[in-house]
């Protein structure tokens, strides 16, 4: 992927101050979700953006100045094929995280790395950007048209879930997992085996009932982590049917045919008016990999790493054709 040496400057942007290291992250970004994008059109994959990827392809033509990753989401049977595939279909070095973590295992995460590489092959490929940069994959499940099939989904899907957080395999053996686990059983009418990993049948059983309806009849979809606490985020299906192209940084992306529907329903009727706020993680989200690499190498901070003053930010330029003595 080209990008003009101009785009990895300094910049400011809607009044946001987005450095040359940010513009590297997201350039790496785009080429995690370029070698993606390729898989998923061999395989007849739909994807489109989401979140706030989705909000800055329409509103910026591009990432939000104050964000810093990348969000697509796919329809459940779209996301089991592209599961079923990424891993041998990645280019070499490329790593899909299986995490522990409940916020993380509920999504598809694609890494160009496993760690910092200085390597001269990747920081080429990877627009001088040493750090490990990815995208992540939301999974979108249809919704039952019956109130009282949905209801019933949204409350065992709670109860397992909490199940999955609570339980793991250092505590699956006590007398609360073991009342834990049999209220879920019943509940579900299973019979969970009590010498494998209680944790990782549960959350099995979390995903077949986030997909328990098929697409055949739905009308809405939603992303059922949020869904099942009653968050309000559900989508007409109709949304997500086809995908549309919009400009985004200096690539195409593919948005929901429906977008604005879309983003009116996740960010309100103002949506096309900058609001800086919201993110689930510390901006930017490789400042733990800078401050590894600034340990390993003795320093405080990286050679490459700017601090400005209030005074720096304060300064202006002289504007041009007046001088301004030294």
């Amino acid at each position: 992927m080209q990008f003009p040496d101009s785009f990895f400057e300094d910049q400011i942007r809607d009044g946001f101050y987005v450095p040359a290291l940010m513009k590297r992250s997201w350039a790496a970004q785009m080429e995690v979700l370029a070698d993606v994008a390729g898989i998923c059109k061999r395989h007849g994959i739909r994807w489109v953006a989401d979140r706030g990827t989705l909000l800055g392809a329409v509103r910026h033509g591009g990432f939000i100045p104050w964000d810093d990753d990348l969000d697509i989401c796919m329809l459940r049977d779209d996301c089991i094929r592209f599961n079923a595939v990424i891993r041998r279909e990645l280019p070499q070095g490329f790593y899909v995280p299986e995490s522990t973590t409940m916020g993380y295992r509920l999504l598809t995460r694609v890494c160009n790395g496993k760690s910092i590489c200085v390597e001269k092959g990747f920081l080429e490929r990877y627009h001088g950007f040493p750090f490990v940069a990815g995208i992540d994959i939301f999974a979108l499940d249809y919704l039952s048209p019956d109130p009282e099939a949905e209801k019933l989904r949204k409350q065992l899907a709670v109860v397992v879930y909490k199940a999955v957080t609570l339980v793991d395999d250092g505590n699956q053996h006590t007398e609360q997992t073991e009342i834990l686990v049999s209220q879920v059983e019943k509940l579900l009418r299973v019979k969970l085996d009590r010498s494998r990993s209680l944790n990782n049948q549960l959350f099995a059983l979390l995903e077949e009932l986030f997909g328990r309806f098929p697409a055949s009849q739905a009308k809405e979809v939603a992303y059922m982590p949020n869904w099942i606490f009653d968050h309000v985020w559900k989508f007409p299906l109709d949304c997500y049917r086809r995908a549309v192209q919009l400009p985004f940084e200096h690539m195409q992306i593919s948005v929901p045919v429906l977008y604005r529907d879309a983003l009116r329903l996740q960010f309100g009727e103002h949506y096309m008016t900058p609001y800086r706020a919201g993110g689930g993680h510390d901006y930017p989200c490789h400042r733990p990999q800078m401050q590894q690499m600034a340990e390993a190498l003795g320093e405080e901070t990286l050679p490459f790493e700017y601090k400005f003053s209030p005074e720096d930010i304060e300064r202006t330029a002289p504007l041009p054709g007046n001088r301004t003595d030294p």
